[in-house]
């Protein structure tokens, strides 16, 4: 008997489509050429479980989940388990979602009391309890669990003994040795510290009276600054008269030298002014620590050699407007200068004799 090739196609074609359709039923976790029955489970959450994971019982693989539905409350999930028919499920049998890897994966562990018969059976198509499984309680079992808290405890004893050897005074080992000098250590160095606190507090007032003592210098030259301008004056109108007077070449020569003298004088007065301006720049950065010069203020031994120096010139500038004649030596007619007369009380002995 010969067979048409539209037989041939036709039987290729059921074959095909049988095959497509146990595949499909295959990958969605029903085994059509397998009998077997569905259960249901309730879920508030089903931890990303998935259509075809496994349902286990101890381990051993029963069957498979084969649907996922939103219920119609919107407020649970129902997963459908198909298993096998062989498998006779007790009516208190708990679906519990577990892990079956740190990776993700998830599956359904029936957990059962025992074997049932009869009325102590779950019908096909009934409904029962559903759990979710926490990932540590999935990968330990009791067993497990127990020796994870004996791990525990044994770790803490471990840790505090540990604790112990470190802190001891007792305790002889390097690492206690290294905390009791690096306790040590820390306390010196709060001693340090509180002592150069106290030494920069004493700075700072030696630095104060160096800046109160060339404040009053300056103030002192201010004051005395219109008596300067006076004897500069009478000077310029003495060479004015003896100008005047054409008295002869020696007496304008002496006139010129006079005027020559005058004018370094107020060139010596302009500069000392700039110089005081500047000086007061400077003590003000070195108040506030600018500058090399603020940095050598902390040196006990230039504070009082700047003292010192300070009153020099300040002596210097009282002998100055007590005795111009010591320092301007102006002869008329070539008349022999009168010799300088030490006061009876010169401040510069009397400063001597009371050191």
């Amino acid at each position: 008997m010969k067979i048409s090739n539209e037989f041939k196609i036709g039987v290729m074609a059921i074959v095909v489509i049988s095959l497509t359709f146990w595949g499909y039923k295959f990958l969605r976790g029903r085994n059509v050429l397998k009998h077997s029955n569905d259960y249901y489970v309730r879920y508030a959450d089903i931890e990303q479980l998935a259509v075809s994971s496994p349902v286990l019982i101890h381990g051993f693989s029963v069957g498979t989940v084969s649907a996922i539905n939103l219920d119609k409350d919107m407020k649970t999930v129902i997963a459908t388990l198909n298993l096998d028919r062989d498998v006779k499920i007790p009516a208190d049998a708990v679906a519990m979602i577990m892990s079956t890897s740190i990776m993700g994966g998830k599956a359904i562990d029936l957990r059962v009391s025992g074997p049932c018969s009869g009325d102590g059976c779950a019908k096909p198509g009934s409904f029962l309890e559903g759990r979710v499984k926490g990932i540590f309680d999935s990968l330990l079992d009791k067993g497990e669990n127990g020796t994870l808290a004996k791990v525990k405890e044994n770790i803490g004893d471990i840790l505090n003994t540990l604790g112990d050897s470190l802190t001891s005074p007792n305790s002889n080992s390097e690492i206690a040795k290294t905390y009791t000098q690096l306790s040590a250590l820390i306390t010196n160095l709060s001693s340090i510290t509180g002592t150069l606190d106290k030494s920069m507090g004493s700075y700072d007032r030696h630095l104060n009276n160096t800046l109160a003592n060339v404040e009053a210098i300056t103030g002192a030259i201010a004051k005395n600054q219109d008596k300067i301008a006076s004897s500069i004056s009478h000077l310029e109108s003495i060479t004015k008269q003896f100008d005047e007077s054409k008295a002869g070449a020696n007496a304008g020569a002496l006139i010129t030298d006079a005027q020559n003298t005058v004018k370094n004088l107020n060139a010596t007065i302009a500069e000392a002014n700039k110089s005081f301006t500047q000086l007061s720049t400077v003590m003000k950065d070195m108040q506030n620590g600018k500058g090399s010069l603020g940095k050598l203020l902390k040196d006990e031994g230039l504070y009082t050699h700047t003292l010192a120096t300070t009153k020099n010139l300040e002596l210097l500038l009282q002998d100055f407007r007590l005795n111009p004649k010591r320092y301007v030596n102006v002869s008329v007619f070539g008349k022999k200068q009168k010799a300088y007369e030490l006061p009876e009380n010169d401040p510069a002995m009397l400063n001597d004799t009371m050191h």
